[in-house]
Protein backbone atom coordinates (compact mmCIF):
# COMPACT_ATOMS: atom_id res chain seq x y z
CA UNK A 1 0.00 0.00 0.00
CA UNK A 2 1.43 3.39 -1.01
CA UNK A 3 1.77 6.19 1.53
CA UNK A 4 -0.85 8.22 -0.35
CA UNK A 5 -3.33 5.31 -0.28
CA UNK A 6 -2.61 4.75 3.43
CA UNK A 7 -3.20 8.43 4.24
CA UNK A 8 -6.44 8.54 2.21
CA UNK A 9 -7.73 5.43 3.94
CA UNK A 10 -6.77 6.82 7.34
CA UNK A 11 -8.69 10.04 6.61
CA UNK A 12 -11.65 7.99 5.30
CA UNK A 13 -11.83 5.96 8.53
CA UNK A 14 -11.49 9.06 10.73
CA UNK A 15 -14.33 10.79 8.89
CA UNK A 16 -16.47 7.67 9.11
CA UNK A 17 -15.87 7.40 12.88
CA UNK A 18 -16.83 11.05 13.32
CA UNK A 19 -19.99 10.50 11.29
CA UNK A 20 -20.93 7.40 13.29
CA UNK A 21 -20.47 9.27 16.56
CA UNK A 22 -22.53 12.18 15.19
CA UNK A 23 -25.48 9.93 14.31
CA UNK A 24 -25.40 8.11 17.66
CA UNK A 25 -25.58 11.01 20.11
CA UNK A 26 -27.22 8.81 22.78
CA UNK A 27 -23.92 6.94 23.25
CA UNK A 28 -22.65 9.89 25.26
CA UNK A 29 -25.96 11.25 26.55
CA UNK A 30 -28.98 8.89 26.51
CA UNK A 31 -31.37 11.81 27.07
CA UNK A 32 -30.51 13.18 23.62
CA UNK A 33 -32.81 10.60 21.98
CA UNK A 34 -35.82 12.51 23.32
CA UNK A 35 -35.09 15.34 20.88
CA UNK A 36 -35.82 13.09 17.92
CA UNK A 37 -38.77 10.86 18.84
CA UNK A 38 -41.75 13.17 18.12
CA UNK A 39 -45.29 11.83 18.46
CA UNK A 40 -45.52 8.04 18.72
CA UNK A 41 -46.79 6.38 15.55
CA UNK A 42 -49.65 3.89 15.86
CA UNK A 43 -47.48 1.26 14.18
CA UNK A 44 -44.87 1.52 16.95
CA UNK A 45 -46.66 -0.90 19.28
CA UNK A 46 -46.79 -3.55 16.56
CA UNK A 47 -43.09 -3.07 15.80
CA UNK A 48 -42.28 -3.54 19.49
CA UNK A 49 -44.27 -6.78 19.63
CA UNK A 50 -42.23 -8.05 16.68
CA UNK A 51 -39.03 -7.65 18.71
CA UNK A 52 -39.78 -11.16 19.95
CA UNK A 53 -39.02 -12.36 16.41
CA UNK A 54 -35.35 -12.34 15.30
CA UNK A 55 -36.16 -11.54 11.65
CA UNK A 56 -34.75 -8.46 9.91
CA UNK A 57 -37.34 -5.65 10.10
CA UNK A 58 -37.90 -3.61 6.89
CA UNK A 59 -39.63 -0.23 7.20
CA UNK A 60 -40.37 1.25 3.79
CA UNK A 61 -42.36 4.18 2.49
CA UNK A 62 -42.30 7.50 0.67
CA UNK A 63 -39.56 9.97 1.54
CA UNK A 64 -40.14 12.05 4.71
CA UNK A 65 -43.22 10.16 5.88
CA UNK A 66 -41.65 9.50 9.29
CA UNK A 67 -39.52 6.35 8.87
CA UNK A 68 -36.47 7.82 10.59
CA UNK A 69 -38.53 9.13 13.51
CA UNK A 70 -40.10 5.67 13.90
CA UNK A 71 -36.61 4.17 14.12
CA UNK A 72 -35.72 6.71 16.82
CA UNK A 73 -38.92 5.80 18.69
CA UNK A 74 -37.94 2.11 18.64
CA UNK A 75 -34.44 3.02 19.85
CA UNK A 76 -35.94 5.02 22.72
CA UNK A 77 -38.16 2.08 23.73
CA UNK A 78 -35.17 -0.27 23.67
CA UNK A 79 -33.37 2.03 26.10
CA UNK A 80 -36.43 1.93 28.35
CA UNK A 81 -36.08 -1.86 28.25
CA UNK A 82 -32.55 -1.45 29.65
CA UNK A 83 -30.63 -2.03 26.43
CA UNK A 84 -27.38 -0.10 26.88
CA UNK A 85 -27.43 3.03 24.67
CA UNK A 86 -23.96 2.34 23.28
CA UNK A 87 -25.10 -1.11 22.13
CA UNK A 88 -27.62 0.49 19.75
CA UNK A 89 -26.19 1.55 16.39
CA UNK A 90 -27.92 3.88 13.92
CA UNK A 91 -26.45 4.61 10.48
CA UNK A 92 -28.03 6.90 7.87
CA UNK A 93 -26.88 6.17 4.33
CA UNK A 94 -27.94 9.55 3.01
CA UNK A 95 -24.69 10.62 4.72
CA UNK A 96 -21.89 10.85 2.09
CA UNK A 97 -19.37 9.68 4.71
CA UNK A 98 -21.23 6.35 4.99
CA UNK A 99 -20.87 5.00 1.48
CA UNK A 100 -19.63 1.55 2.44
CA UNK A 101 -21.96 -0.60 4.58
CA UNK A 102 -19.38 -3.22 5.53
CA UNK A 103 -16.81 -0.62 6.50
CA UNK A 104 -19.38 1.34 8.51
CA UNK A 105 -20.39 -1.72 10.54
CA UNK A 106 -16.77 -2.86 11.03
CA UNK A 107 -15.77 0.62 12.18
CA UNK A 108 -18.73 0.76 14.55
CA UNK A 109 -17.73 -2.62 16.03
CA UNK A 110 -14.21 -1.29 16.57
CA UNK A 111 -15.73 1.53 18.60
CA UNK A 112 -17.94 -0.92 20.53
CA UNK A 113 -17.74 -4.68 19.91
CA UNK A 114 -20.90 -5.24 22.01
CA UNK A 115 -23.36 -3.65 19.57
CA UNK A 116 -26.56 -5.72 19.70
CA UNK A 117 -29.19 -3.67 17.79
CA UNK A 118 -28.52 -2.18 14.37
CA UNK A 119 -30.64 0.42 12.53
CA UNK A 120 -29.76 1.12 8.88
CA UNK A 121 -31.63 4.09 7.40
CA UNK A 122 -32.04 4.90 3.67
CA UNK A 123 -30.49 1.53 2.88
CA UNK A 124 -31.55 1.70 -0.79
CA UNK A 125 -28.45 3.90 -1.33
CA UNK A 126 -26.22 0.84 -0.72
CA UNK A 127 -25.78 -1.65 -3.56
CA UNK A 128 -26.38 -5.31 -2.63
CA UNK A 129 -27.02 -4.37 0.99
CA UNK A 130 -29.20 -7.46 1.43
CA UNK A 131 -26.29 -9.84 0.79
CA UNK A 132 -24.14 -8.10 3.41
CA UNK A 133 -26.95 -8.05 5.97
CA UNK A 134 -27.79 -11.70 5.35
CA UNK A 135 -24.27 -12.68 6.45
CA UNK A 136 -24.63 -10.79 9.75
CA UNK A 137 -28.09 -12.26 10.27
CA UNK A 138 -27.06 -15.84 9.53
CA UNK A 139 -24.08 -15.54 11.89
CA UNK A 140 -26.39 -14.14 14.58
CA UNK A 141 -24.02 -11.23 15.05
CA UNK A 142 -26.79 -8.90 16.27
CA UNK A 143 -29.99 -9.44 18.24
CA UNK A 144 -32.03 -7.20 15.94
CA UNK A 145 -31.47 -5.58 12.54
CA UNK A 146 -33.78 -2.84 11.26
CA UNK A 147 -33.53 -1.38 7.76
CA UNK A 148 -35.54 1.45 6.24
CA UNK A 149 -35.79 3.10 2.87
CA UNK A 150 -37.93 4.93 0.34
CA UNK A 151 -37.86 2.19 -2.26
CA UNK A 152 -40.21 -0.70 -2.94
CA UNK A 153 -37.11 -2.62 -4.06
CA UNK A 154 -36.59 -3.49 -0.41
CA UNK A 155 -39.23 -6.16 -0.96
CA UNK A 156 -38.47 -6.86 -4.62
CA UNK A 157 -37.90 -10.30 -6.14
CA UNK A 158 -34.11 -10.21 -5.75
CA UNK A 159 -34.23 -9.06 -2.12
CA UNK A 160 -36.94 -11.64 -1.45
CA UNK A 161 -34.68 -14.40 -2.74
CA UNK A 162 -31.72 -13.29 -0.66
CA UNK A 163 -33.67 -12.75 2.57
CA UNK A 164 -36.43 -15.35 2.17
CA UNK A 165 -37.73 -16.31 5.60
CA UNK A 166 -35.45 -13.78 7.24
CA UNK A 167 -37.35 -10.50 7.12
CA UNK A 168 -40.66 -8.80 7.99
CA UNK A 169 -41.83 -5.76 6.03
CA UNK A 170 -43.79 -2.76 7.30
CA UNK A 171 -45.00 -0.10 4.85
CA UNK A 172 -45.20 3.32 6.52
CA UNK A 173 -47.37 6.11 5.12
CA UNK A 174 -47.77 9.77 6.16
CA UNK A 175 -49.90 10.29 9.29
CA UNK A 176 -53.27 8.54 9.24
CA UNK A 177 -56.35 10.55 10.18
CA UNK A 178 -56.25 8.97 13.65
CA UNK A 179 -52.65 10.12 14.10
CA UNK A 180 -53.55 13.55 12.74
CA UNK A 181 -56.31 13.86 15.34
CA UNK A 182 -53.85 12.97 18.10
CA UNK A 183 -51.73 15.89 16.86
CA UNK A 184 -54.83 18.05 17.32
CA UNK A 185 -55.22 16.67 20.87
CA UNK A 186 -58.37 14.67 20.03
CA UNK A 187 -57.69 11.18 21.34
CA UNK A 188 -61.32 9.99 21.56
CA UNK A 189 -62.87 10.85 18.17
CA UNK A 190 -65.87 8.56 18.80
CA UNK A 191 -67.09 10.76 21.67
CA UNK A 192 -70.21 12.65 20.57
CA UNK A 193 -68.76 15.85 22.06
CA UNK A 194 -65.87 15.70 19.57
CA UNK A 195 -67.97 15.02 16.46
CA UNK A 196 -68.02 18.55 15.04
CA UNK A 197 -64.29 18.99 15.64
CA UNK A 198 -63.52 15.66 13.98
CA UNK A 199 -65.52 16.57 10.86
CA UNK A 200 -63.87 20.01 10.80
CA UNK A 201 -60.38 18.52 10.96
CA UNK A 202 -61.24 15.86 8.37
CA UNK A 203 -61.80 18.53 5.73
CA UNK A 204 -58.49 20.19 6.62
CA UNK A 205 -56.78 16.80 6.50
CA UNK A 206 -58.33 16.01 3.10
CA UNK A 207 -56.84 19.22 1.68
CA UNK A 208 -53.46 19.33 3.46
CA UNK A 209 -52.73 15.61 3.88
CA UNK A 210 -50.68 13.90 6.57
CA UNK A 211 -46.99 14.51 5.90
CA UNK A 212 -45.49 15.22 9.35
CA UNK A 213 -43.80 18.49 8.30
CA UNK A 214 -47.12 20.02 7.24
CA UNK A 215 -49.06 19.34 10.46
CA UNK A 216 -50.00 22.59 12.17
CA UNK A 217 -48.95 24.81 9.24
CA UNK A 218 -51.21 27.08 7.22
CA UNK A 219 -52.26 25.99 3.74
CA UNK A 220 -49.72 28.18 1.88
CA UNK A 221 -46.81 26.94 4.00
CA UNK A 222 -48.05 23.38 3.63
CA UNK A 223 -48.16 23.73 -0.16
CA UNK A 224 -44.61 25.12 -0.25
CA UNK A 225 -43.33 22.19 1.83
CA UNK A 226 -45.15 19.62 -0.31
CA UNK A 227 -44.04 21.07 -3.65
CA UNK A 228 -40.42 21.01 -2.44
CA UNK A 229 -40.86 17.44 -1.20
CA UNK A 230 -42.43 16.32 -4.47
CA UNK A 231 -39.62 17.83 -6.54
CA UNK A 232 -37.08 16.24 -4.20
CA UNK A 233 -38.65 12.81 -4.74
CA UNK A 234 -38.68 13.27 -8.51
CA UNK A 235 -35.04 14.36 -8.70
CA UNK A 236 -33.44 12.19 -6.01
CA UNK A 237 -35.57 9.06 -5.98
CA UNK A 238 -36.56 8.76 -9.65
CA UNK A 239 -34.25 10.77 -11.93
CA UNK A 240 -31.00 10.01 -10.08
CA UNK A 241 -31.78 6.41 -9.20
CA UNK A 242 -33.16 5.32 -12.56
CA UNK A 243 -31.26 7.74 -14.82
CA UNK A 244 -34.64 9.04 -16.02
CA UNK A 245 -35.42 12.16 -18.04
CA UNK A 246 -36.68 14.88 -15.68
CA UNK A 247 -39.05 16.47 -18.21
CA UNK A 248 -40.75 13.14 -18.91
CA UNK A 249 -40.94 12.35 -15.19
CA UNK A 250 -42.59 15.72 -14.51
CA UNK A 251 -45.12 15.24 -17.35
CA UNK A 252 -46.19 11.78 -16.22
CA UNK A 253 -46.28 12.72 -12.53
CA UNK A 254 -48.43 15.80 -13.23
CA UNK A 255 -50.84 13.77 -15.36
CA UNK A 256 -51.26 11.00 -12.77
CA UNK A 257 -51.65 13.44 -9.87
CA UNK A 258 -54.31 15.38 -11.77
CA UNK A 259 -56.22 12.22 -12.69
CA UNK A 260 -56.32 10.30 -9.40
CA UNK A 261 -59.08 7.70 -9.36
CA UNK A 262 -59.58 7.83 -13.14
CA UNK A 263 -59.12 4.82 -15.41
CA UNK A 264 -55.84 4.79 -17.29
CA UNK A 265 -53.60 2.54 -19.33
CA UNK A 266 -50.07 2.98 -20.65
CA UNK A 267 -51.61 3.67 -24.05
CA UNK A 268 -53.96 6.37 -22.76
CA UNK A 269 -51.16 8.16 -20.89
CA UNK A 270 -48.90 7.95 -23.95
CA UNK A 271 -51.59 9.46 -26.17
CA UNK A 272 -52.46 12.22 -23.70
CA UNK A 273 -48.82 13.28 -23.26
CA UNK A 274 -47.62 12.59 -26.80
CA UNK A 275 -45.07 10.06 -25.53
CA UNK A 276 -44.09 6.64 -26.80
CA UNK A 277 -45.91 3.66 -25.25
CA UNK A 278 -42.62 1.99 -24.23
CA UNK A 279 -41.49 5.16 -22.46
CA UNK A 280 -44.67 5.34 -20.40
CA UNK A 281 -44.53 1.61 -19.63
CA UNK A 282 -40.97 2.07 -18.36
CA UNK A 283 -41.56 5.28 -16.38
CA UNK A 284 -44.90 4.74 -14.61
CA UNK A 285 -43.57 1.93 -12.35
CA UNK A 286 -40.88 4.34 -11.09
CA UNK A 287 -43.61 6.31 -9.31
CA UNK A 288 -44.86 3.14 -7.61
CA UNK A 289 -41.29 2.20 -6.72
CA UNK A 290 -40.82 5.38 -4.68
CA UNK A 291 -44.35 5.18 -3.16
CA UNK A 292 -45.75 8.32 -4.81
CA UNK A 293 -48.70 6.32 -6.15
CA UNK A 294 -50.68 3.18 -5.42
CA UNK A 295 -52.01 1.37 -8.49
CA UNK A 296 -55.37 -0.42 -8.18
CA UNK A 297 -56.12 -3.21 -10.69
CA UNK A 298 -59.46 -4.44 -12.00
CA UNK A 299 -61.17 -7.15 -9.93
CA UNK A 300 -61.70 -10.58 -11.41
CA UNK A 301 -61.25 -14.13 -10.22
CA UNK A 302 -59.46 -14.68 -13.55
CA UNK A 303 -55.87 -13.39 -13.50
CA UNK A 304 -55.80 -12.82 -17.28
CA UNK A 305 -58.81 -10.51 -17.05
CA UNK A 306 -57.12 -8.48 -14.32
CA UNK A 307 -53.94 -8.01 -16.37
CA UNK A 308 -55.71 -6.94 -19.57
CA UNK A 309 -57.94 -4.29 -17.98
CA UNK A 310 -57.23 -0.60 -17.34
CA UNK A 311 -55.95 0.46 -13.91
CA UNK A 312 -56.64 3.27 -11.45
CA UNK A 313 -53.99 5.18 -9.58
CA UNK A 314 -54.04 7.16 -6.32
CA UNK A 315 -51.57 9.52 -4.67
CA UNK A 316 -49.74 8.57 -1.45
CA UNK A 317 -51.14 11.73 0.16
CA UNK A 318 -54.04 14.05 -0.65
CA UNK A 319 -52.02 17.09 0.37
CA UNK A 320 -49.19 16.42 -2.06
CA UNK A 321 -51.77 15.72 -4.77
CA UNK A 322 -53.41 19.09 -4.16
CA UNK A 323 -50.07 20.89 -4.11
CA UNK A 324 -48.78 19.71 -7.49
CA UNK A 325 -51.83 18.88 -9.65
CA UNK A 326 -54.18 20.91 -11.84
CA UNK A 327 -57.66 21.29 -10.38
CA UNK A 328 -60.65 23.62 -10.68
CA UNK A 329 -61.90 23.12 -7.10
CA UNK A 330 -61.14 21.29 -3.86
CA UNK A 331 -63.12 18.26 -5.15
CA UNK A 332 -63.55 16.71 -1.71
CA UNK A 333 -65.28 13.65 -3.17
CA UNK A 334 -62.22 12.68 -5.21
CA UNK A 335 -59.91 13.43 -2.27
CA UNK A 336 -62.08 11.28 0.02
CA UNK A 337 -61.82 8.40 -2.45
CA UNK A 338 -58.02 8.78 -2.51
CA UNK A 339 -57.91 8.92 1.28
CA UNK A 340 -59.92 5.70 1.62
CA UNK A 341 -57.53 3.89 -0.72
CA UNK A 342 -54.53 5.00 1.37
CA UNK A 343 -56.26 3.83 4.55
CA UNK A 344 -57.13 0.45 3.01
CA UNK A 345 -53.47 0.02 2.04
CA UNK A 346 -52.44 1.12 5.52
CA UNK A 347 -54.67 -1.63 6.92
CA UNK A 348 -52.99 -4.18 4.65
CA UNK A 349 -56.06 -4.85 2.50
CA UNK A 350 -56.04 -6.40 -0.97
CA UNK A 351 -57.82 -3.75 -3.08
CA UNK A 352 -59.28 -3.69 -6.60
CA UNK A 353 -61.88 -1.70 -8.53
CA UNK A 354 -64.72 -3.11 -10.65
CA UNK A 355 -66.62 -1.91 -13.69
CA UNK A 356 -69.28 -3.25 -16.03
CA UNK A 357 -72.34 -1.09 -16.76
CA UNK A 358 -71.60 0.81 -13.56
CA UNK A 359 -68.45 1.16 -11.51
CA UNK A 360 -67.46 0.31 -7.93
CA UNK A 361 -64.62 2.35 -6.44
CA UNK A 362 -63.09 -0.44 -4.37
CA UNK A 363 -63.42 -4.18 -4.00
CA UNK A 364 -61.75 -5.44 -0.83
CA UNK A 365 -60.83 -9.10 -0.97
CA UNK A 366 -60.14 -11.02 2.24
CA UNK A 367 -59.62 -14.64 1.19
CA UNK A 368 -62.99 -15.57 -0.39
CA UNK A 369 -64.89 -12.69 1.25
CA UNK A 370 -65.66 -9.58 -0.78
CA UNK A 371 -66.67 -6.05 0.21
CA UNK A 372 -67.75 -3.59 -2.49
CA UNK A 373 -67.29 0.05 -1.45
CA UNK A 374 -68.16 3.39 -3.02
CA UNK A 375 -66.94 6.68 -1.58
CA UNK A 376 -68.91 9.91 -1.84
CA UNK A 377 -68.30 12.89 0.45
CA UNK A 378 -71.95 13.89 0.58
CA UNK A 379 -75.22 12.71 2.16
CA UNK A 380 -77.16 13.21 -1.06
CA UNK A 381 -76.32 9.80 -2.53
CA UNK A 382 -76.65 9.57 -6.30
CA UNK A 383 -78.47 6.74 -8.04
CA UNK A 384 -75.23 5.82 -9.82
CA UNK A 385 -73.41 5.08 -6.53
CA UNK A 386 -76.12 2.63 -5.46
CA UNK A 387 -76.54 0.97 -8.85
CA UNK A 388 -72.87 0.08 -9.13
CA UNK A 389 -72.95 -1.75 -5.80
CA UNK A 390 -76.20 -3.55 -6.58
CA UNK A 391 -74.89 -4.64 -9.98
CA UNK A 392 -71.80 -6.08 -8.29
CA UNK A 393 -73.88 -7.85 -5.62
CA UNK A 394 -76.09 -9.38 -8.30
CA UNK A 395 -72.98 -11.04 -9.71
CA UNK A 396 -71.33 -11.82 -6.33
CA UNK A 397 -74.24 -12.71 -4.04
CA UNK A 398 -72.35 -12.88 -0.74
CA UNK A 399 -70.54 -9.55 -1.10
CA UNK A 400 -71.03 -6.85 1.51
CA UNK A 401 -71.93 -3.46 0.02
CA UNK A 402 -70.93 -0.15 1.63
CA UNK A 403 -71.09 3.55 0.83
CA UNK A 404 -68.87 5.96 2.79
CA UNK A 405 -70.69 9.27 3.25
CA UNK A 406 -70.19 12.64 4.89
CA UNK A 407 -72.51 12.07 7.91
CA UNK A 408 -75.31 9.72 6.77
CA UNK A 409 -75.43 6.46 8.76
CA UNK A 410 -78.01 3.75 8.03
CA UNK A 411 -78.64 0.44 6.25
CA UNK A 412 -81.20 0.63 3.45
CA UNK A 413 -83.69 -1.96 2.15
CA UNK A 414 -81.16 -3.21 -0.45
CA UNK A 415 -78.63 -4.04 2.24
CA UNK A 416 -76.34 -1.11 1.45
CA UNK A 417 -74.61 0.05 4.62
CA UNK A 418 -73.97 3.81 4.82
CA UNK A 419 -71.06 4.81 7.09
CA UNK A 420 -69.74 8.36 7.73
CA UNK A 421 -66.18 8.65 6.46
CA UNK A 422 -64.89 10.14 9.71
CA UNK A 423 -66.31 7.21 11.69
CA UNK A 424 -64.85 4.60 9.28
CA UNK A 425 -61.41 6.27 9.45
CA UNK A 426 -61.34 6.35 13.25
CA UNK A 427 -62.82 2.95 14.07
CA UNK A 428 -60.77 0.33 15.91
CA UNK A 429 -59.10 -2.26 13.69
Amino acid sequence: MSIETFINRFIFIIRMKESIQRWNVWWENPQEIKKFIGTERITLSQMLMELKIPHIKDIIGVRRCGKTVLLYQIISKLMEQNIKPKNILYLNFDDPELIDLEEAIKTSLHINPDISHVFLDEIQNVKEWERIIRVYYDRKKFRQIFVSGSSASLISRDVGKTLTGRHITKILTPFSFKEYLIQQRIEKPADISNREKVIHYLEIYLKNGGFPETIGTDRLTSKTILVDLYNDILSRDIVSRFDADLDIVKKIGYYLMTNIGALYSYNSVARALNLHYDTVKKYVPYFEEVFLFFVVPFFSWKIKSTIKKDMKCYSIDTGIRNAVSFKFSDDLGKLAENLVLIELKRRGKEVYFWREKREVDFIIREESNLTAMNVTYTDDISKREKEGLLEFKEKYKNAKIVILTKELEQTDKNGIKYIPLWKWLTKKQ
